[in-house]
């Protein structure tokens, strides 16, 4: 009980912070409703916008600690300076995901352990018999009465026993299986020139057992020795037993054989053992075993034994992912920077290039800078040109330089924006360039397209080698099963 008002607890809690963020309305998580992805989590969006504000209030809208990395990567992600929209869609989204999850695993939790408590609080009077044959049944109960509380008691049940008239009915049919199995490939029984077919197994609980008059010319097996047999063969009787504990009967099978062609478990208490024995001897005949309702003159009951706590460890588990989601959630975001970057160190020799080519053309360092910007946003809205993050800096930049801003001060920020190396050198080659002028741009320009396409060939170069590692362990599983394949006809030749 403790443990479904703890975690009733923490549902309530959880409940209330889905209310609160009802009540406050719609200027709490308002922002957050812009995501078109989110689906049926934007009905939960409330909760997440309380625990979002908390957490923030919590760190005091630390601009410098984990938040402020999380604006840095959205803004280089989307490629613009005003993050803050996406920002809080992405904080709003990140904590309702672990609010439903540590829902759904409280609730599951409760739900085990109320089934748990349910079936050891209900009290039982009789028990399954196992069917006739079968196998005893072992039930762990928990018996209250003559003593202080509950004690653990293990039941063996036995099987149900055959009455006298079933038990002929299958001594019969047994014996008519047998009789119809018995000549096996042979032509009958008046012509047994091979391998009798004994039946192994009867019915449930019935023994089956062959025994042959003369072992001379019938083995235990049933095989049939040739060595001592005349010419004009020879009868001679197989014997099938069928018992069923200690009720035996027998029969008597003549064949004609002839020359073949060649070609229980320790209880705790040692009283009660006795008195759940008694009950089960009792009436072996019936279909359930009734238990004892009384124990040394006083009342007893019997209840199932107790199970694990199934309901904790599903709550435990579901809080522990909810944790690791928020924390994955950040994780995935810095993945998706890192592919950024990636795309980045790719594009740098082409932007190089094209940069080279039209200022060496005439065109001024602006001039080409607008027409590569222009012109990959031209395709981008026809659809030839898929996103990408470096074209997009120099778009962004571009649209600044028309807006008003310093060309100077449009390149600096570029190169911050980036915050690629490679990037931040084009920048300073740029500002020199303005600064003090010169005709050495385009010269400077080349030398570094040439080491930009030569580093980008060494981190294809590397990148080939990561992808024949990770080759390795398929190749080593498919070199195992090549050798399986080969092997096992040979183990299955031998």
């Amino acid at each position: 009980m403790f443990a479904i008002a703890g975690m009733g607890a923490g549902l309530a809690v959880l409940t209330a912070v889905y209310l609160i963020g009802l009540i406050r309305g719609e200027a709490l998580f308002r922002n957050a409703n812009g995501d078109r992805n989110a689906g049926f989590l934007r009905f939960f969006y409330p909760a997440g916008a309380v625990l979002w504000n908390w957490y923030e209030r919590l760190l005091r809208r630390r601009q410098n600690g984990p938040q402020g990395e999380i604006r840095q990567r959205l803004r280089r992600i989307f490629v613009r300076d005003d993050v803050e929209e996406d920002y809080k869609r992405f904080q709003v989204k990140r904590f309702t995901c672990a609010w439903l999850l540590a829902v759904l695993s409280l609730m599951a939790g409760i739900g085990a352990e109320a089934a748990r408590l349910y079936g050891s609080g209900r009290e039982i009077t009789n028990l399954d018999r196992p069917r006739a044959g079968g196998s005893s049944r072992v039930y762990q109960l928990e018996a209250e009465g003559a003593w202080e509380g509950r004690r653990a008691a293990e039941f063996s049940v036995s099987p149900r026993k055959y009455t006298a008239q079933e038990l002929e009915l299958l001594f019969e049919e047994t014996y008519t299986q047998a009789l119809k199995q018995l000549p096996g490939e042979n032509e009958s029984l008046d012509r047994v020139d091979g391998q009798l077919d004994f039946l192994e197994f009867g019915p449930p609980g019935i023994q089956c057992r062959w025994t042959p008059e003369r072992w001379e010319y019938i083995d235990h097996s049933g095989a049939v020795v040739a060595e001592e047999i005349p010419d004009e063969g020879i009868i001679t009787y197989v014997v099938l037993e069928l018992s069923y504990g200690e009720q035996k009967t027998e029969y008597q099978i003549p064949c004609r054989i002839i020359r073949p062609l060649l070609s229980e478990n320790d209880l705790l208490e040692g009283e009660l053992a006795v008195v759940l024995k008694e009950k089960d001897t009792e009436d072996p005949y019936g279909e359930k075993v009734t238990l004892p309702d009384s124990y040394d003159g006083r009342p007893l009951s019997f209840y199932p034994a107790g199970k694990r706590r199934n309901g904790l460890l599903i709550s435990g588990m579901g809080l522990l992912t909810a944790a690791l989601y928020c924390c994955s959630h950040t994780q995935k975001l810095k993945e998706r920077e890192e592919e950024r970057n990636r795309q980045m160190m790719a594009d740098y020799p082409d932007i190089l290039s094209k940069l080279t080519v039209l200022i060496g053309a005439g065109f001024t360092v602006r001039g080409a800078w607008e027409k590569i910007a222009l012109n990959y946003n031209r395709q981008v809205e026809t659809g030839m040109e898929k996103r990408r993050y470096a074209y997009e800096e120099m778009l962004y930049a571009c649209r600044g330089m028309q807006g008003g801003q310093a060309e100077l001060q449009a390149y600096k920020s570029f190169g911050k924006r980036c915050a690629l190396q490679p990037y931040r050198k084009l920048t300073m080659l740029l500002e020199q360039n303005l600064k003090k002028g010169g005709r050495d741009l385009t010269t400077r320009l080349r030398a570094e397209t040439d080491e930009a396409f030569s580093a980008r060939l060494h981190q294809a170069k590397r990148d080939g080698e990561k992808a024949g590692t990770k080759l390795m362990i398929p190749m080593f599983l498919m070199f195992i099963l090549v050798l399986i394949l080969i092997m096992f006809p040979a183990a299955m030749a031998l």
